[in-house]
C-alpha cells in the first residue's frame, strides 16, 4: 500500500487566485481593497521567516498590509495598546496574531483582546462558542481550521465514514496552553462527524502508542520532530499533521549566504510510507490551505464593511 501525500497546491492555489480576483475587481468597484494587520515576533522560533511571507503574499495578492512587528521584551500592556489602536483603525479588516509568540504573554488574553469581527481565523472565544454553538452566535466567517480541512478531504476523495475513531495528540504544553487547547479541540469537534469517536491524549501519556494504533484518523499537534513511530500506527490510517518545528538552518542553494529553515512535523513522512494511507504532512498541507482560507476571511471581513 502506497501511501498517498497530500499537500495540495492545486487547491491552494485555486483558492488564493480566486482572493486574488476578487481584491481587484473591488478596488476598480469601490477603489478601496482589504487592509490586514500582522502582528508578530522575529526572535521566536520560525518568527523570521514566517513574518515576511506572509506580509509578502498577502501584498502580491493585492492586500492592504499592515506590519506590526514587535520586540520579544514588549510587555503585554504595550502589545493589548497597540491591538486596541488596530481595532480602531476602519482600514484594518483583519488582524492575524502570528504564532508563536513569547512564552511569557498570554495567548487568550491577547486573542481576546482583537475586535472579533476583526479576528478572522476563528480564535476569539467569541467565535470559538459561535463554531461551537451556531444556535446562541453567529460567526462572520467559517473557522479556518475545520474547513481547511473538510475542503482538503473533498479535493482529494477522503471520505470519513461512520464509527471511525480520530486520535488527537496534543504535547502537555498545548494542553496547558488555553488558547491552543480551545482552538485544536473546537477544530476537531467541527471536523469529526458525530458518527464518529473523537480522543484527546496527551503525547506524555504512557499508552499514547495504544491509543494511536486506534486511530483511522491521528492529528498530531506536536513541538517534538517526528516523534509518532511507525510502529504506533494502524495500516491505512491518515495522519494530519499540523505544528511546523525549526530544527535548522542550511545555506540556501540558490545564495550558499542566504540561509534557509529546515521544518518538520510530528511525523517522518518517509519512516510512514506503505503503513499510512495518507498523509497530509509538514511542511505543506493543511497549513498552506489553513493561510488560504484565512484571506478568503479577510475578504469576507472587507465585503461586510461595503454592505
Amino acid at each position: 500500500m502506497e501511501t498517498k501525500i497530500i499537500r495540495d497546491e492545486v487547491l491552494k492555489e485555486k483558492i488564493l487566485g480566486e482572493v486574488a480576483t476578487e481584491i481587484s475587481h473591488l478596488k476598480k468597484a469601490h477603489n478601496r481593497i482589504p487592509g490586514i494587520a500582522f502582528v508578530g515576533f522575529l526572535g521566536v522560533p520560525l518568527g523570521k521567516y514566517n513574518v515576511p511571507f506572509h506580509i509578502g503574499l498577502a501584498q502580491k495578492m493585492g492586500f492592504r498590509v499592515f506590519e506590526e512587528i514587535k520586540p520579544d521584551d514588549i510587555t503585554e500592556q504595550e502589545l493589548l495598546d497597540s491591538i486596541e489602536a488596530l481595532n480602531n483603525n476602519d482600514d484594518v479588516h483583519a488582524i492575524v496574531l502570528l504564532q508563536p509568540q513569547p512564552a511569557r504573554l498570554s495567548p487568550i488574553r491577547i486573542m481576546n483582546k482583537i475586535d472579533p469581527r476583526k479576528e478572522v481565523e476563528g480564535f476569539h472565544p467569541q467565535n470559538i462558542l459561535g463554531a461551537l454553538m451556531p444556535e446562541i452566535r453567529q460567526n462572520n466567517y467559517p473557522m479556518c481550521l475545520p474547513t481547511a480541512l473538510s475542503e482538503l478531504f473533498k479535493h482529494n476523495g477522503i471520505q470519513p465514514v461512520k464509527d471511525q475513531e480520530w486520535v488527537l495528540l496534543l504535547d502537555d504544553e498545548f494542553y496547558s496552553n488555553q488558547l491552543v487547547n480551545m482552538v485544536t479541540r473546537t477544530a476537531l469537534t467541527r471536523a469529526v462527524a458525530a458518527d464518529c469517536t473523537l480522543t484527546i491524549v496527551n503525547a506524555n501519556s504512557g499508552k499514547l502508542p495504544e491509543h494511536c494504533k486506534r486511530a483511522d484518523f491521528l492529528v498530531v499537534v506536536t513541538k517534538n520532530p517526528e516523534y509518532v513511530q511507525p510502529e504506533w500506527l494502524k495500516p491505512g490510517v491518515c495522519i494530519i499533521d499540523i505544528y511546523s518545528n525549526l530544527v535548522r538552518e542550511i545555506p540556501g542553494k540558490k545564495d550558499p549566504e542566504q540561509l534557509v529553515p529546515v521544518i518538520r512535523g510530528g511525523v517522518n513522512v518517509a519512516s510512514v510510507n506503505n503503513i499510512a494511507g495518507a498523509i497530509i504532512p509538514i511542511p505543506g498541507g493543511l497549513m498552506t490551505i489553513v493561510l488560504a482560507i484565512l484571506f478568503r476571511n479577510v475578504l469576507l471581513s472587507f465585503k461586510n464593511t461595503l454592505t
